[in-house]
């Protein structure tokens, strides 16, 4: 346990039940500070009235924001200041939360730091109307944190106060194969494939920077259809399905989006797990692959080259290099039975080793230490 407690106030606009990871990694961080004895009063910024239906409020562990966090942010401000200057503000995500959390820390005369998850940083940096609040950030916040190292090193171009590497963390034992999964799994394929080809799967929310278009090329122009099952899980855009099934046929087969004790029985059917990211944080989808020892093929984007090591436990390929993404996946399809044993045990150990929620919440108290 932490020699000294924390007084936290978390400002978020991702917290159950708002779907996606962010919203789970907030959660996550939320209670594993709390498991550790720190005080941690969320502040979510949507108006829900509590972080998690099936978690009803404790006293003094929620900051309850109705209506206000939109319309009357400066009303929530002098409602709450005194809670606030009493307290450490964390924003969770580099959007109103981490604007919020570093301009009341300067009025207050306390201390902030923002958490970076990666979106956040790319798409608002970029955005010449509203990079203003980054640049804010960047600037106000005591103490920054990034869930890659490559943002890290430029988010250090931009400032000269503490950035420091918070990557997630997930709890492998959740994503371990169960005894009858296996019978599970063989009985999804009879049903579903129609062929022993083998699985190529993407899941999760597949926004245009998760490469799904260059999955979609690598299947009907580079031959993949004829050698193998694209597999999508989650959500595709609707502007993509038309294109999918014009590409790839009967070899494309979507799973509509699935609560998390249904992912490892469609993890477990995959050969591989295919993350072509143009750019990316640290994404779930590869933690939780590893851990349920999948064979991963990626793009070197965001946080992936910080997990993954080359032909050791998994595969990387250049960002948007579809030739090299191919020869890629050719390679990962012709591994021998024992090779491909070593990558997955691999990749499983090094999410057992480095990338656990105690990992992930020691690296981030450190940093809030005074």
């Amino acid at each position: 346990m932490p020699d000294e407690f924390l007084n936290i106030v978390w400002i978020t606009t991702k917290h159950p039940p708002v779907k996606g990871g962010m919203a789970q990694s907030s959660y996550r961080l939320v209670n594993s500070l709390r498991d550790r004895g720190h005080a941690v009063t969320v502040m979510h910024l949507s108006g829900q009235p509590h972080p998690d239906p099936a978690d009803p409020p404790v006293e003094d562990r929620l900051i309850s924001t109705d209506s206000l966090s939109s319309a009357e942010p400066e009303r929530l401000f002098w409602h709450h200041r005194k809670r606030l200057k009493q307290a450490l503000l964390v924003g969770f995500g580099g959007d109103r939360a981490g604007y919020y959390a570093a301009l009341w820390a300067r009025w207050l005369n306390t201390r902030a730091m923002v958490l970076f998850r990666g979106n956040d940083f790319d798409r608002l940096i970029h955005n010449w109307k509203n990079a203003w609040m980054t640049h804010f950030i960047l600037e106000q916040a005591d103490m920054v944190g990034a869930v890659t190292n490559e943002m890290v090193t430029r988010i250090k171009t931009l400032r000269t106060k503490p950035t420091v590497y918070t990557p997630n963390g997930i709890h492998a034992d959740e994503w371990a194969a169960l005894d009858g999964d296996k019978q599970k799994t063989d009985r999804w394929r009879q049903e579903n494939l129609h062929s022993q080809k083998p699985v190529i799967a993407m899941f999760g929310q597949l926004k245009s920077k998760k490469g799904l278009d260059l999955a979609l090329s690598l299947f009907a122009s580079f031959g993949f259809r004829e050698r193998a099952y694209l597999l999508t899980v989650g959500t595709v855009p609707e502007a993509m399905t038309e294109a999918l099934t014009a590409g790839c046929g009967k070899n494309w087969i979507h799973v509509p989006f699935q609560k998390r004790e249904k992912l490892p029985l469609l993890y477990a059917a995959a050969d591989i797990v295919f993350l072509p990211s143009y750019y990316d944080g640290m994404p779930n989808v590869l933690l939780e692959a590893m851990a349920s020892g999948c064979v991963v093929v990626a793009a070197r984007a965001g946080a992936i080259p910080d997990v993954i090591r080359h032909q050791v436990n998994g595969f990387l390929f250049d960002t948007a290099d579809i030739t090299g993404a191919a020869r890629i996946l050719n390679q990962a399809l012709e591994l021998t039975p024992d090779l491909r044993r070593q990558i997955r045990r691999a990749a499983r150990e090094t999410v057992e080793h480095s990338y656990t929620p105690d990992h992930e919440v020691r690296i981030l108290e450190n940093a809030l230490k005074p």
